[in-house]
């Protein structure tokens, strides 16, 4: 998240850019404002989610389960590797989304990190319905 509503001016940055070699105005000005907007963007969505009870990360796992048809099941351990979030993070997640009816755990075993899960009905109907929104966020932002 990036949190600086108040951006600096090109002439701010040109000051940086007269002491420091490797300030370039026109580069810096435009990564800050993609850096807003990106922040902005992610507020909406995470609003978004919440008002339909979720996370971004328990919507992006949704997403992972869902989009890959030629799986049937995944590990938890596939799901951090797709996922920009540590491994405790994912399985309090997936405890919760399982908690609620969103996954479903296919197989017994000792270690969670290996039980095969893929999205219940709930969680797929959840997805669905939250997915026109979603997109336009997206487009709209």
């Amino acid at each position: 998240m990036f949190f600086l509503k108040d951006l600096p001016t090109r002439e701010m940055i040109s000051g940086f850019a007269h002491s420091l070699d490797v300030v370039d105005v026109q580069k810096t000005g435009d990564a800050l404002q993609m850096l807003r907007r990106a922040s902005l963007l992610i507020r909406q969505l995470e609003r978004y989610f919440a008002l339909h009870g979720l996370s971004q990360t328990q919507f992006l796992v949704l997403m992972i389960l869902h989009r890959d048809q030629s799986k049937h099941t995944h590990l938890a351990a596939e799901i951090c590797e797709k996922l920009d979030v540590s491994k405790p993070v994912v399985s309090t997640t997936l405890k919760t989304m399982q908690r609620r009816g969103f996954i479903v755990y296919c197989e017994k075993a000792e270690d969670s990190r290996m039980k095969p899960l893929r999205i219940s009905d709930a969680g797929r109907e959840l997805l669905l319905r939250l997915l026109p929104g979603y997109f336009e966020i997206l487009q709209a932002g």
